[in-house]
C-alpha cells in the first residue's frame, strides 16, 4: 500500500526539493555566470581602447588606456615593441610573465582571423588579452592583467548567495504561516463536515476566512447544510403528516374489522360493513403508491437519462377527455397549439392528471386549459388560495380547503423539477386560481 501522507508534510517536502534544488542549482551555475559576466566585460573594455587605439593613431592617450589597465603591444614580423617604445612598466611584465610574451608572436602567426580574444592563466593573475591581425602580418595586442577577479568572483556569488539565503528565508516564514493558515482552514472543513455527518445541521457555517477559495468551499458547506436541514424538516413534517393521515383509516379498518368478527354490523350489512373497510383501505394504498412514486421521482432526479420529446397537445387532449365529469360541470375548455416537450410522457400523464383533479376539487364551472409556445396555463374559477398556503401548497400532505390533503400537487412540482420546468400559482384579480408551467 502506498504510503499516505499529510498535505502540510507533503507540501514541506516539495518545498525543501525545490529549495535544495535551487541552491545546488545557484552554486553551479552562479559562479559560471559571475566567471562569464566578469570575463564579457573585460573583453568589452579591451576591445573599446584597441578600437580607440587604431582610429586615433598617435592622438591616442596611452596613459589613459592605462588607467583602464590596458596595454598595447605591436608586433611587426620581425621585432616586437610596446606601443610606448620606452616603457619600464612594460618591461617589468615581460619579466613577470615571459611565458605569455613568448606566445604571443607564434599565436599571431597561427590566427586565422582577424581579431580574436584570449585568456592566459598566470600564477595568481589572469591576462586579457585580444590580437588584432592586419593583412601584413602585424598584430596588435590589447591586454589588461587582472589579479582580481577571482577575488571579485567569490566577492560577486558571496554577495548574490547572501541575497538568495535572505529571500529563501523570507519565503520559508511565509510558506510555513500560509501552511498553517492552510491547514488550519481544512481542519475547520473537516470538522465542519464531520458534524455535518453526525447529523448536527442546525448551526450555520461561519465565513471567517478571508481567501476566495476557501470562502466558496464554505458557501457551499453551508448551502449544503441549509439543504439538508429544510430536507430534514420536511422529512419530519411529512412523517408527521404520514401518521396523522394514516391513524384515521387503520383506526376504521381495525375497529369494522373487530365488528365483523363480534358479529356486530356497522353498517347495517357484512357486505356494507366490508365496503368500508375496502374504501378505507383504497385509501391506504392511495397513499402508499403516492410516497412510492415521489421516492422513485427521487431517484430519477439523481440520474442522468436522456429525456424523450413528446407532442404536449396530443396529450392534453387525451387526458381531458377520460377526466372531463360526466356530470356538465365543471367543464373543460382547451385553448391548444402543437408544442413539443421534453420527459417521459407517461410522468407527465400524472402531473396533467394531478393538475385537473385538484382543479375540478374546486372549480365552480370551468377548467380552461392553454398550450402556446411559451408556457402551459391551467385555470379554475374556484375560490382563490389562501395567503396562509403561499408556498406550502406543493408540500406533501399540505391541508386544503375543507381538511383535503394528499400527494398530488407534491408529485406535480417533484416531476416538473425532474426534467426543467417550474410551476407557479396566480390568484386572479376575477376570480379563480391559474397554474402556470414554464421551461427553466
Amino acid at each position: 500500500m502506498k504510503k499516505q501522507m499529510k498535505l502540510n508534510h507533503q507540501l514541506l517536502l516539495t518545498l525543501v526539493v525545490l529549495l535544495g534544488g535551487s541552491i545546488i542549482a545557484f552554486g553551479i551555475i552562479l559562479p559560471i555566470s559571475i566567471r562569464f559576466f566578469v570575463d564579457r566585460k573585460t573583453y568589452e573594455t579591451l576591445l573599446v581602447e584597441q578600437d580607440k587605439l587604431m582610429e586615433l593613431g598617435k592622438y591616442y592617450d596611452i596613459q589613459y588606456g592605462r588607467q583602464n589597465g590596458v596595454y598595447h603591444l605591436v608586433y611587426s614580423k620581425n621585432s616586437t615593441m610596446s606601443f610606448n617604445e620606452i616603457d619600464s612598466e612594460v618591461l617589468h611584465q615581460r619579466l613577470m610573465y615571459n611565458e605569455f610574451f613568448d606566445k604571443l608572436k607564434s599565436q599571431i602567426d597561427k590566427q586565422e582571423k582577424m581579431q580574436e580574444t584570449y585568456k592566459f592563466q598566470a600564477s595568481q593573475e589572469s591576462i586579457y588579452y585580444v590580437i588584432q591581425k592586419s593583412e601584413f602580418g602585424e598584430g596588435l595586442v590589447s591586454y589588461t592583467i587582472e589579479a582580481n577577479n577571482q577575488s571579485l568572483s567569490h566577492q560577486l556569488f558571496m554577495d548574490t548567495l547572501f541575497i538568495i539565503v535572505v529571500a529563501l528565508t523570507i519565503i520559508l516564514i511565509i510558506f510555513f504561516r500560509w501552511n498553517n493558515r492552510f491547514v488550519k482552514n481544512l481542519k475547520e472543513i473537516q470538522e465542519r463536515l464531520d458534524l455535518i455527518g453526525e447529523g448536527k445541521i442546525t448551526q450555520p457555517v461561519e465565513l471567517k476566512e478571508d481567501v476566495l477559495e476557501f470562502q466558496e468551499v464554505m458557501i457551499a458547506l453551508e448551502d449544503m447544510r441549509k439543504k439538508l436541514y429544510e430536507n430534514e424538516q420536511v422529512k419530519k413534517k411529512m412523517i408527521h403528516n404520514i401518521s396523522h393521515d394514516l391513524k384515521t383509516p387503520i383506526a376504521v379498518i381495525k375497529s369494522y374489522a373487530e365488528s365483523i368478527m363480534d358479529g356486530v354490523y356497522p353498517y347495517g350489512t357484512v357486505e356494507q360493513t366490508a365496503q368500508v373497510i375496502f374504501d378505507q383501505a383504497s385509501h391506504l394504498q392511495k397513499r402508499v403508491q403516492g410516497l412510492l412514486y415521489l421516492n422513485r421521482l427521487e431517484y430519477i432526479r439523481s440520474q442522468d437519462e436522456a429525456d424523450d420529446v413528446f407532442d404536449m397537445e396530443e396529450l392534453i387532449r387525451e387526458v381531458a377527455s377520460y377526466m372531463e365529469p360526466l356530470e356538465n360541470k365543471p367543464q373543460i375548455e382547451l385553448y391548444l397549439t402543437k408544442q413539443m416537450y421534453e420527459g417521459d410522457i407517461e410522468k407527465w400523464r400524472v402531473v396533467l392528471e394531478n393538475l385537473i383533479d385538484n382543479a375540478r376539487r374546486y372549480a365552480r364551472d370551468k377548467i380552461v386549459i392553454t398550450l402556446n409556445q411559451n408556457q402551459f396555463q391551467l385555470f379554475n374559477d374556484g375560490e382563490a388560495i389562501e395567503e396562509v398556503q403561499y408556498g406550502s401548497i406543493f408540500e406533501p400532505f399540505e391541508v386544503g380547503k375543507g381538511g383535503v390533503t394528499g400527494l398530488g400537487l407534491a408529485i406535480v412540482k417533484k416531476t416538473l423539477m425532474v426534467y426543467g420546468y417550474s410551476i407557479t400559482y396566480k390568484n386572479e384579480d376575477e376570480g379563480g386560481v391559474t397554474f402556470t408551467i414554464c421551461k427553466n
